[in-house]
């Protein structure tokens, strides 16, 4: 077999990678949430969740590729409509939050990173998802927290963002 019958064959059997941007989202007090209400309570609760959460990513283009939980794990082409999603969830969760009763109210924390991330038909991989995951140590309860990459790509003129202290994740 020649060289470029082995690279071609390689090529079929590697994972699909593309540069994308990655939003996790992850709601404040869930673990302790589910540990006083029923397993009926909880399902409703997520479910509002998704309601109040789903159509936003999906009117700024974004992709979910799945919920953990109380965490949404979602995928843009653009790093700016990713941001600007991530702003419009917060702007949701507030509004949704101020009629709402103290029991029925969601706070979450999001976090942004971008990069080549593996693709797989139900999920995705990759350093991108993993520093999502770190950044989102740093973030609190209605913050949007946006990793050096997506800040480098990302449109500032759209965007209104103010400076955050340098954390090595």
């Amino acid at each position: 077999m020649s060289a470029a019958h082995k690279i071609r064959g390689l090529l079929r059997t590697a994972p699909r990678t593309q540069n994308l941007a990655i939003l996790l989202s992850d709601m404040k007090g869930f673990t302790a949430r589910t540990s006083r209400q029923t397993r009926e309570e909880n399902a409703r609760m997520l479910a509002l969740h998704d309601a109040l959460l789903v159509p936003v990513v999906k009117g700024f283009g974004g992709h979910k590729v799945k919920s953990i939980g109380d965490a949404l794990l979602v995928t843009f082409r653009s790093p700016t409509d990713s941001v600007l999603c991530a702003m419009a969830m917060q702007d949701r969760l507030a509004t949704w939050n101020a009629k709402a009763q103290p029991a029925d109210r969601i706070e979450v924390r999001i976090t942004v990173s971008l990069g080549e991330v593996q693709v797989n038909s139900d999920d995705i991989a990759g350093d991108p998802v993993q520093l999502a995951l770190r950044a989102s140590l740093h973030a609190d309860a209605g913050d949007v927290v946006l990793t050096e990459s997506v800040y480098l790509a990302m449109n500032k003129s759209e965007v209104p963002t103010e400076p955050f202290p340098v954390r090595e994740l």
